[in-house]
């Protein structure tokens, strides 16, 4: 026969009488923090860390190339006269070269010689004689046999030179080489010149205007040329007074 539960909890046992209570449990530990303060320290340090790997990555990264990217040839400039830069280098990188910069055209090591004119010079007429008398007289035209150029240039009051009757004409002497030339006289028949200048020049080709007038006159003019240097002084008449041409007595270069 199996045994009967009972229906009822036995009633503990109580202690014998005297017997000490028995001691009470120890009161519950709070938990300590400092393993808190650890592990939040320890976050804090990670996270600095990676913030300073960071930036040091950014900032080795822009002035550090890639390793797989080879380095970039710069050009540099090329002075005239340098040689070329050599080829650059860069790690276990091929060697890239440098291809010089256009530069201005080199500059000669010595400057060309310059060329100059030599000076002009002149014989002086200290006793101011009367250079055309030994000088060749040409001119652009004559009235006729009579009348040559040279004639205007003999020392002789009477015998003159006369051009065709036509506008314009003119009277030149050679005086040989270049002279210094002070003054220039002219001794007008009563054919003369109402407009005309005087010129004077080195080659016979350019000339230089020392006197002029639009209100000839006739009679004697004598034109200051102030010591100018020629060889070739001439008389360029461009207005007659009268229906003949112009006549002259004498031509004086002093």
């Amino acid at each position: 026969m199996p045994p009967v539960r009972p229906r009822t909890r036995p009633a503990e046992a109580s202690p014998p009488p005297g017997s000490p209570p028995p001691p009470s449990p120890p009161p519950a530990r709070r938990k300590s923090r400092k393993a808190w303060w650890v592990a939040a320290g320890a976050v804090v340090t990670l996270a600095a860390a990676g913030g300073l790997m960071v930036a040091y990555r950014a900032t080795t990264d822009a002035t550090i190339p890639d390793r797989g990217v080879p380095p970039v040839a710069i050009p540099t400039e090329t002075v005239a006269g340098a040689d070329p830069a050599p080829a650059v280098s860069s790690g276990a990188s091929r060697p890239v070269a440098v291809a010089p910069v256009a530069s201005a055209s080199r500059v000669p090591s010595r400057s060309p010689s310059v060329r100059t004119s030599p000076p002009i010079t002149s014989r002086a007429n200290p006793s101011r004689a009367n250079l055309a008398l030994t000088s060749t007289l040409t001119a652009s035209s004559s009235e006729g046999p009579p009348w040559p150029p040279g004639d205007a240039a003999d020392g002789d009051p009477e015998s003159r030179w006369s051009s065709g009757f036509a506008e314009p004409q003119w009277l030149r002497a050679d005086l040989g080489s270049r002279r210094v030339v002070s003054e220039v006289t002219l001794v007008w028949e009563h054919a003369y010149a109402i407009a005309y200048r005087v010129d004077v020049s080195l080659d016979g080709r350019k000339w230089r205007t020392v006197f002029s007038t639009t209100a000839g006159a006739g009679g004697t003019v004598r034109v200051d040329t102030g010591g100018t240097t020629a060889r070739y002084v001439r008389m360029y008449g461009t207005k007659r007074s009268n229906q003949y041409g112009f006549s002259l007595y004498e031509l004086e270069i002093r």
